[in-house]
């Protein structure tokens, strides 16, 4: 007796009974194995037993008989668990003794089927080939592979790789159930993406198992395995998790990476949703092979972005290491006058010496606290803020400093609204330029530093102008000003003032401009609007 279920096709769902003694002939105007497709000739094919084996014979079909996606032209043995193609109709066929039932029916009549359909090597050559039978389903796969292969490419996340597999997956697959199972430390496996049709996870149930039993076979040959039933399949019949779980009809395939298999994915569905083809296979290996390459281009990715992260913490403590020496080597230095002079009794010696230590002091409490400012993420805790103020109280702070250099320090303040700000995010800002300036200056009998601020009512914008009459910067130093450890002080600077002002000024919604010349000084320019927003970061450089 031979049992066989169309499982595509518009008589899907009905189930033939054949006696070993009998011929089954297949076709439209047959009784036997009558279908109802358009696409199946009158007398498309005959189904026979001969010398002990089953047998399906094309009989001039116009569209041809394929047994597992192989078109026939001569009679041609068919197995348990094969699956035979008749038109635009798939057919699974299974044979057994005894004149019974061989298959297992479920609730609603439908077939239950017990074996693996094919098997197909997870390598190059694991790629969607149109068939005569089947042209437009292999040129939508490749369609299929091509907006996975543009998606993923651009993805540099594990967890977000595997969830868009599997939204590919279940676009193009029928599924109860998917996963994405990655091979983590020592072997053990993590499922990193999972998702379940309609009732397949109930509400609150726990994370669905998979059956390793299947996941060896794949991995154990690098091989994706279509079964209709991993119930019955005498491959699988040690595993008895593959019982436990009940799973019919089942996708599984490697997950290979350029040197490796790095996973599996593993799709399954419930018999009543009839079994899979190896046209599905097919698809899913190649995308398996897809994945695996882009998780490869994942781990690239995070190692380039490791090692560029190592670099930048080397950059970082190398210059931030030899500018807190030098600051300290002051600062020692100072330390040193004040003990000898206090060790000889000379307390007006020590007194001069004293502001060497207090400067440095300074110093070092700037580089700290730019540090904090630069690499810590923060939101600024916005309160009505008197502009003029803090650049009064920033002022007084930096004039004995260039007072010091020989220079001059001018101040311009116009009439100013409160403007929505952080007040101690501004004090650092404007500090750091007022700073930049000093130093700017310093060395020069006539250097002037000037500090102006206005409302401009157009843009209703207010802006603060820090200007020097300095040496200037070239356009490529004034394109350069605001990276982040980029400076032209040499060993003076540590390339953290400017970009922590700008990164003050992008917190607040605002504007940074700088216009240099060499020769000329230089100027910078904030613009803080009143109503509190984000613009995005939109610094300039502009020469005279």
């Amino acid at each position: 007796m031979v049992s066989v279920e169309v499982i595509q096709g518009p008589d899907k769902g009905r189930v033939f009974q054949v006696r070993e003694d009998h011929e089954a002939l297949i076709g439209r105007a047959e009784d036997t194995l009558g279908l109802s497709d358009g696409t199946v000739s009158r007398h498309h094919a005959r189904l026979a037993r001969r010398d002990g084996h089953w047998e399906i014979e094309d009989l001039g079909s116009a569209n041809g008989t394929f047994v597992n996606s192989i078109r026939i032209t001569k009679p041609s043995r068919v197995h348990t668990g094969d699956q035979v193609r008749c038109g635009g109709t798939l057919l699974v066929f299974r044979a057994a003794a005894g004149g019974a039932p061989p298959l297992d029916v479920d609730e609603n009549g439908r077939l239950v089927d017990a074996s693996i359909v094919a098997t197909l090597p997870s390598s190059e050559d694991s790629v969607i080939i149109p068939t005569p039978e089947a042209g437009a389903e292999a040129i939508d796969n490749l369609r299929i592979l091509y907006q996975l292969t543009n998606e993923v490419s651009s993805i540099f996340n594990r967890d977000q790789l595997c969830q868009r597999t599997l939204d590919v997956i279940f676009d193009v697959v029928r599924a109860d159930r998917a996963f994405v199972i990655l091979f983590g430390p020592g072997g053990r496996l993590d499922v990193k993406a999972a998702r379940s049709r309609g009732d397949a996870d109930p509400e609150g149930a726990q994370p669905m198992p998979v059956s390793r039993t299947i996941i060896n076979e794949v991995v154990r040959n690098a091989a994706g395995v279509l079964s209709s039933n991993a119930m019955r399949d005498d491959r699988f019949s040690s595993g008895k998790s593959v019982h436990d779980y009940g799973i019919r009809s089942a996708l599984c395939v490697p997950i290979k990476g350029r040197e490796k298999i790095l996973g599996v994915i593993h799709v399954d569905t419930r018999v009543g949703s009839g079994t899979y083809s190896t046209e599905q296979l097919r698809l899913l290996t190649a995308i398996g092979m897809q994945t695996g390459l882009a998780l490869d281009n994942v781990r690239l990715h995070e190692s380039a972005v490791k090692s560029e992260r190592l670099a930048a913490v080397g950059e970082t403590v190398a210059a931030l290491s030899h500018h807190i020496k030098n600051i300290l080597q002051a600062l020692g230095g100072g330390t040193e006058a004040v003990e000898k002079a206090l060790a000889r009794g000379d307390a007006e010696r020590a007194a001069k010496a004293w502001p060497i230590v207090g400067r440095n002091l300074d110093r070092v409490n700037a580089v700290i606290l730019n540090m904090l400012a630069f690499s810590k993420p923060r939101q600024p805790l916005l309160e009505a803020v008197n502009v003029n103020q803090v650049l009064e109280e920033c002022v007084e702070l930096v004039a004995s400093q260039v007072e010091e250099r020989g220079g001059a320090l001018m101040t311009d303040p116009g009439d100013l609204p409160a403007v929505p700000a952080d007040p101690g995010g501004l004090h650092q800002a404007f500090l750091n330029l007022l700073t930049n300036a000093a130093d700017a200056v310093e060395g020069r009998d006539d250097g002037v530093i000037t500090v102006r601020s206005e409302f401009d009512p157009l843009t209703r914008q207010v802006v603060v102008q820090v200007i020097d009459n300095g040496a200037g910067m070239d356009p490529e130093q004034a394109d350069r000003v605001f990276e982040v450890f980029y400076t032209t002080k040499g060993h003076k600077g540590t390339g953290l003032g400017l970009a922590v002002v700008r990164k003050v000024v992008d917190e607040h919604a605002g504007r940074i401009e700088v216009t240099s010349a060499p020769g000329e000084g230089t100027m910078f320019t904030i613009r803080l609007p009143l109503q509190p927003g984000r613009r995005g970061r939109s610094d300039e450089t502009l020469s005279p």
